[in-house]
């Protein structure tokens, strides 16, 4: 009777013993087991980016099919960052003068809005590489064209700017200038119609869009000389926020190495002039 319980007992072990290690096999964690499927793709993370779309053909409002929306070279980078990060891409459009604070504060996780990294915002936010270089022009009245030819012809007037940009340092250097600084591109060509502004400082793609929309006002022959480093643009995330950077310069060298970001600034001027 003993040794029939002592055989029931071992016979017993052994099934036990075969289904736990079989059941160990076929665990999704061991990749050995006969059962494993692919993994589920990774749920779609939100990156939540921050422009003033007023500034053609970087990021401006368009109509497309009925519908109000952003468009630009900088919104065609932002969604190629979005792909790359599988990630749902929001736009928060804001006067330009908040974007880095709402950055600060965590309302949106990356800046893009034609944005020069100055050593100065580099004290409060990271940049990516530079996607794209730029020079500086000056808008004024198309009658009044032929008076500015040099930055010298700026000295004692009345320059608009956009309020936090890189171009309301430069007229600053200007002597005797009295300087409108506003949120909003559309403000300031308001302000140089109406007279109460004589040049507005821009960069010259976006002057350049501009003076084609509206008759009245043309691109100067001012050249305002920049060093390289500040005349490029580039993009914003929070303050040690390097696996986001790391992220965004890879899509950068991606799209200047097959031309898209080229494709991107064609593109977007064509939009401008539909």
């Amino acid at each position: 009777m003993k040794k029939k319980l002592s055989l029931l007992l071992i016979t017993v072990m052994v099934v036990l013993t075969a289904c736990g290690s079989n059941k160990e096999a076929n665990s999704p964690s061991n990749p050995a087991n006969n059962g494993a499927t692919d993994a589920p793709p990774a749920e779609k993370t939100t990156l939540i980016l921050g422009t003033s779309a007023d500034y053609a053909p970087f990021e401006f409002h368009k109509t497309i099919d009925g519908k109000d929306t952003i468009v630009g070279l900088d919104i065609e980078i932002a969604k190629e960052i979005a792909k790359d990060m599988n990630a749902e891409l929001q736009i928060q459009d804001m006067d330009f003068d908040g974007l880095l604070l709402a950055l600060d504060t965590g309302k949106v996780n990356m800046v893009i809005s034609g944005l020069t990294p100055t050593e100065d915002r580099k004290k409060n936010v990271d940049f990516s590489e530079i996607y794209y270089l730029t020079d500086q022009g000056v808008l004024v009245k198309k009658e009044q064209a032929d008076q500015y030819k040099s930055l010298d012809d700026l000295v004692g007037k009345k320059i608009g700017i956009q309020k936090g940009s890189i171009q309301e340092g430069i007229a600053q250097e200007i002597a005797d200038a009295k300087l409108t600084a506003l949120g909003k591109i559309p403000e300031l060509i308001l302000e140089l119609k109406s007279g109460r502004v004589d040049a507005i400082i821009l960069e010259k793609p976006v002057a350049d869009q501009y003076a084609v929309a509206q008759t009245d006002i043309a691109v100067s022959g001012v050249k305002i000389e920049q060093p390289e480093e500040e005349a490029g643009v580039a993009i914003a995330v929070k303050k040690g926020d390097q696996e986001l950077l790391n992220k965004i310069d890879e899509t950068i060298a991606r799209l200047k190495a097959s031309g898209e970001i080229d494709r991107f600034v064609v593109e977007a001027n064509e939009l401008v002039g539909e």
